[in-house]
């Protein structure tokens, strides 16, 4: 968290107050909505961009079997460098490396200023938050900052009420509570508060590298009063923002989870941010978005 000092005037010109007041850094997020039903229109599209990627990372995006999954990891990947070329680095400058866990991050020497950043991705959307400078916690080589999004639909074949108690083991008692019976709440709010509830855990546990190693149900959220517990506490030094994306008819939710230092009260709720659009986020569509990236690392 970032110490700002402001400077106060008075009614007399010559004297003044400072005053030291705590900024929370203010992280970015880029998304990109495509058409997941019609995704081969993407595929001349695909075609250009590949090249640009290394050898080791071309061949995991073009590893899956749907094609749809190839699509969605170029995308991710091109998010990351369109950011760094942003930043003044050329292509043939940009490495990766990624923790024991996974989590990828940047190894490029020399940066004009650290970055960290996760990409996350769920049906038409793929998008990826991240901070940098003075806005970023000082933890490399990953930096704690997680993102996930999800489309708010059930999945085929399986009721509302089958699909909570599928992942009724990751839930808390009152998360449970919150979100059922079925029969008491619409089933866009119902889905609503069940994929705010999950992108948080998968956001948080992103943001510490940890993914599936960390059990789920130790993180609560509770929708309605927009509050975050880890085994019971308010977790110290957190900043979780929620936010929404819609293309057409189709609407997701996302979390973003950044440590952003550690002199919050712990004794005080970690409240959710629901974060309107505004300058902290882009929305691209994917052909804009893969010609623009495309034309830009090829230079």
């Amino acid at each position: 968290m970032n110490e700002l000092t402001l400077t106060i005037t008075t009614s007399d010109p010559q004297s003044f107050v400072a005053v030291n007041v705590f900024v929370i850094p203010q992280m970015q997020v880029w998304a990109v909505l495509l058409n997941a039903s019609e995704v081969d229109r993407y595929k001349e599209l695909y075609q250009q961009a590949l090249p640009i990627l290394d050898t080791a990372s071309s061949q995991q995006v073009e590893r899956f079997y749907h094609f749809i999954d190839s699509f969605r990891g170029l995308v991710g990947r091109l998010l990351i460098r369109k950011l760094l070329s942003d930043h003044g680095v050329p292509l043939q400058a940009m490495t990766f490396g990624s923790t024991p866990g996974r989590k990828p991050y940047i190894t490029t020497p020399n940066l004009p200023e650290p970055i960290g950043y996760n990409i996350t991705h769920d049906n038409g959307a793929v998008a990826m938050a991240y901070a940098c400078g003075s806005e970023l916690y000082p933890d490399p080589p990953a930096h704690r900052i997680g993102i996930d999004v999800m489309l708010l639909q059930l999945p085929k074949r399986i009721t509302y009420a089958e699909f909570v108690e599928s992942v009724s083991d990751q839930l808390t008692a009152y998360e449970r509570s919150i979100l059922g019976p079925r029969e008491s709440l619409e089933q866009k709010e119902a889905l609503r508060r069940f994929y705010l509830i999950w992108t948080l855990k998968e956001a948080y546990t992103k943001a510490l590298g940890l993914g599936l190693g960390f059990e789920f149900k130790r993180i609560e959220y509770d929708v309605l009063q927009d509050t975050v517990r880890i085994d019971g506490l308010s977790p110290s030094g957190w900043q979780f923002v929620r936010f929404d994306l819609q293309r057409g008819g189709d609407t997701y939710v996302g979390v973003v989870a950044q440590y952003v230092g550690d002199r919050a009260d712990a004794n005080k709720a970690c409240i959710v941010e629901h974060r309107e659009p505004g300058d902290w986020i882009r929305i691209f569509d994917a052909s804009t978005f893969m010609q623009t990236a495309t034309n830009q690392l090829k230079t």
